[in-house]
């Protein structure tokens, strides 16, 4: 008998024993007539018969009608209960069991769907783990610990606590965004590159749209290394070749690099160092690296293809809580030793020097200039006050979120909000100089105001 661990994920569920990652297949399903097709062999597919294909059921799974998102099944759990049924019966040896990772965001009645569904497939199931707290193997004194992972439609950023154990504290995610959607922003901006260059249009054919979602996982990791990478797509009797470089891929997902590093700087501590787990899913992404790594005081680790499965299984669970009853766990013992970095050094409010002391801040093109007497900005007016009225469509802004004043010379920032006001990023530990050209962003995803100076 041997245990596998199946991660839960839609943008690669993962299956892994002892020894090695099993088999990673994305989260697709294709319905025809009676037969559903799940996997890799679902995602070829997926632009071919659009209306017969769903990649939503295990980020929505359910038993309401209709939350398959396709005719010819019932529910999202119809779907879910055909791929996790086949990646068991390809991958299991009688007398196998399981221990499920699962997403942090999964409500109870998700879970318990999920576990009802394994019950279905003969999968002995020994617990469920968090994804989070099962990646996380080693501990990082001194520093916050936090993990970063994506599925097709949401990012998930989930707090560690670090002590003799470690500890998830709450999951944290972009429900709007996942890999899907930059992944469709960089089909199309490759197909625009054939366009302008050749006038064919590869999203006019679904057998060339096909293609080009097939070809774009290894266009993408050429981009790592290469500053320009060639693009061939069959045409007629020959080959169509464009070239592209990766400025305009970065300019494709700049909207959503920059939502991911937002989520990071609202999930951090204030005043801390940051150990940033990058789960693989994201670093294949060319230039998301880079982009996170200009946030202060962080250390990304990189995490390799199927880790938090294969991590999982060299933990020491505690027992079932009793006979055919599985726990949720979201706390595991450490599995390595710590990790020892250089201390980071502790950054005090420091005064800016003369030349960077800004004058005023700039909101939506009008500067307004900053005086002993303040301005307030939040999101709506304040009696007898200065304010800056961001707009409301912002979530996560206060009435009165931060104050900005002229103090011994220097621009001030008071964060007054219980959400958090971030300088370049970086939470606000309760106040900050401004420097010339600091942008404030209050909010999320945010409004913006950038210091700087008027002569």
């Amino acid at each position: 008998m041997s245990t596998l661990a199946i991660e839960i994920n839609d943008a690669g569920l993962v299956v892994a024993d002892a020894n090695d990652v099993r088999a990673v297949e994305p989260g697709y399903a294709v319905v025809e007539r009676e037969r559903i097709l799940t996997g890799t062999e679902a995602q070829r597919h997926a632009r071919l018969k659009p209306r017969a294909t769903s990649n939503r059921f295990w980020s929505s799974l359910s038993l309401e009608p209709g939350s398959a998102g396709v005719d010819g099944v019932r529910n999202a759990a119809e779907l879910a209960y055909a791929q996790l049924s086949d990646l068991w019966r390809r991958f299991a040896s009688p007398g196998d069991e399981a221990i499920l990772v699962v997403p942090g965001y999964y409500r109870p009645e998700q879970l318990g769907l999920l576990l009802g569904l394994a019950q279905e497939c003969g999968m002995p199931v020994r617990a469920m783990v968090d994804a989070a707290v099962a990646a996380s193997a080693r501990p990082y004194p001194g520093r916050q610990l936090l993990y970063l992972d994506s599925g097709l439609h949401r990012v998930s950023a989930t707090p560690l606590q670090q002590g003799e154990e470690v500890l998830a504290q709450g999951e944290q995610g972009l429900a709007a965004a996942g890999l899907a959607s930059v992944l469709e922003s960089l089909a199309r901006r490759a197909a625009e590159v054939f366009v302008l260059a050749t006038r064919f249009d590869p999203f006019h054919r679904a057998e060339a749209e096909q293609l080009l979602y097939d070809r774009l996982p290894g266009w993408l990791a050429r981009l790592h290394a290469e500053e320009e990478v060639e693009l061939d797509l069959p045409h007629e009797d020959g080959e169509l070749r464009v070239r592209l470089q990766r400025a305009q891929w970065l300019g494709a997902a700049q909207g959503f690099y920059r939502a991911v590093a937002q989520l990071v700087a609202q999930s951090r501590e204030p005043g801390r160092a940051l150990v940033l787990q990058l789960s693989d899913r994201l670093a294949t992404l060319p230039g998301l690296v880079g982009e996170l790594a200009r946030l202060d005081d962080t250390h990304i680790e990189t995490l390799p293809p199927g880790h938090a499965a294969r991590a999982v299984l060299a933990a020491e669970l505690p027992p079932p809580p009793g006979a055919g009853q599985v726990k949720l766990l979201k706390r595991l013992p450490w599995r390595g030793a710590p990790v020892a970095l250089p201390a980071a050094p502790e950054r005090p409010v420091e005064s800016a020097r003369a030349e960077e002391r800004p004058t005023h801040v700039v909101y939506r093109g009008v500067a307004y200039r900053v005086g002993q007497d303040g301005i307030v900005v939040g999101r709506a007016p304040v009696d007898g006050r200065r304010t800056i009225v961001v707009d409301d469509q912002a979530g996560g802004v206060s009435r009165e979120h931060c104050e900005i004043v002229l103090r011994n010379g220097e621009l001030m920032l008071y964060d007054l909000s219980r959400y958090g006001t971030f300088i370049n990023e970086k939470k606000v530990p309760g106040e900050a100089a401004l420097r010339r050209g600091d942008v404030i962003r209050v909010g999320s995803p945010g409004a913006h105001l950038q210091a700087v100076i008027v002569e």
